[in-house]
């Protein structure tokens, strides 16, 4: 028994310092993306932009913001190229707090791109999975949906922002729904603890505010993002850096248990 003990202790410490180590990678790789980008989106700025992001260190209080937010354990269990999309969305805000009639399609484009890695990490590469042991893939239904949950399947196409937040509006009110999306419905049955987390308030409503929103629809491939948008989408991804209710967050949370 004590020799039990002893050696459990023994795992714990090596865990411990394991977990420190990979820490402090984390902490040096968010600092090596941060300049990496910074210094090739300085170059691109107007002179007084340039002369107020080097003025104000915003490299560093940008490095800072995102690894005080999400921690460095966190951060490296995210999908690739995360960290250096935080830093340019930020970069991109910062230029855009600085215009008078600034776009926040920049900001909005970054996170897009981390959206998507994290439904195909978190949701998609696992659906593809579960639906390929339900036996032989065939389109039956000419619906939207059907056709684009058909296409992520065979093919491996993202699932959209947008179509995510259809079939999870579907299921949650529980309407009749088609082969594919019935498919999707049972994959969150089965794999409990991911359909909590998205048929959830605390994940759902934001999401549902966000995509309502229409700057992932229309408006970022056709129009124009205010600021007061980019702002709104700021808080409701990443929570202005301090609510850890960011659905950014909670997607990198979910992935950590996953």
């Amino acid at each position: 028994m004590v020799q039990d003990i002893q050696e459990l202790l023994r795992e714990n410490t090596e865990l411990k310092r394991k977990l420190e180590v990979s820490r402090i990678w984390m902490a040096r790789e968010v600092q090596s993306s941060t300049h990496k980008i910074a210094t090739r989106r300085v170059g691109k700025m107007s002179i007084g932009d340039r002369d107020d992001f080097l003025g104000q260190n915003q490299e560093e209080i940008i490095a800072n913001r995102i690894r005080g937010y999400f921690g460095e354990l966190l951060l490296l269990n995210a999908p690739k190229n995360t960290v250096e999309h935080l830093v340019d969305s930020e970069i991109s805000y910062f230029s855009l707090g600085k215009s008078t009639n600034g776009d926040g399609i920049g900001v909005v484009g970054s996170y897009t791109k981390i959206l998507d890695s994290l439904i195909e990490s978190i949701i998609t590469n696992q659906f593809r999975k579960f639906v390929a042991k339900q036996g032989a893939v065939i389109l039956r239904n000419n619906d939207p949906l059907e056709k684009a949950l058909y296409l992520v399947v065979s093919k491996k196409y993202i699932l959209s922002t947008g179509r995510l937040y259809g079939l999870l509006k579907s299921v949650r009110r529980g309407e009749s729904l088609l082969e594919f999306s019935g498919l999707f419905k049972r994959y969150l049955e089965k794999y409990s603890g991911l359909g909590a987390f998205l048929l959830g308030d605390d994940f759902f409503l934001r999401y549902s505010e966000l995509i309502e929103g229409e700057v992932f629809a229309g408006k970022r491939h056709t129009g124009k993002i205010s600021r007061e948008e980019t702002q709104k989408v700021r808080g409701l991804l990443v929570g202005d850096f301090t609510d850890k209710k960011g659905l950014i967050y909670q997607f990198l949370v979910q992935s950590s248990v996953i």
